[in-house]
């Protein structure tokens, strides 16, 4: 846990009473518009009753933050295989993202040499699921561009 960041750690440290205080908290920015954003998701994703996948569970958690932090662990020349990939890439996250910094979605565009950044607004790590229309436009967009579908 030592690689994830502070706010993070604290996040996943803690207790919850209910999951969904967990997935608000950590995808969702403390405002009260991104609070109510998490809400109206969390209705939307329990629409779907068949064919889910499986909640996170506290089997599941251990595993996920382990490799979250061998993801994380520095390493010598760590943009180098960044820079060989030629494929058009959207990279799309909140511009408040306290789990993995926002700054380093723009690192990661600007070590891709064909990405595009999208940063959306009072969001956290899950901007897609607070401007789910917003997001799925930029995507059909993105995809429609020459050389995105290649």
């Amino acid at each position: 846990m030592e690689s994830l960041t502070p706010e993070a750690q604290d996040i996943f440290g803690a207790s919850y009473a209910e999951p969904d205080h967990l997935w608000l908290r950590v995808h969702f920015s403390p405002s009260d518009a991104s609070q109510a954003a998490g809400r109206r998701f969390l209705q939307r994703f329990r629409l779907r009753s068949e064919g889910r996948d499986p909640e996170a569970n506290e089997q599941v958690a251990p595993a996920q933050l382990a490799a979250l932090a061998k993801w994380g662990a520095p390493r010598p020349t760590p943009f180098d295989y960044l820079n060989e990939l030629k494929q058009p890439t959207l990279v799309v996250n909140g511009d408040n993202d306290v789990i993995i910094y926002s700054i380093n979605s723009w690192i990661l565009q600007q070590n891709l040499p064909n990405a595009q950044l999208i940063l959306y607004p009072d969001a956290n790590h899950g901007s897609l699921y607070q401007y789910p229309q917003r997001f799925v436009a930029h995507v059909a967009q993105f995809l429609s561009e020459d050389g995105a579908a290649d």
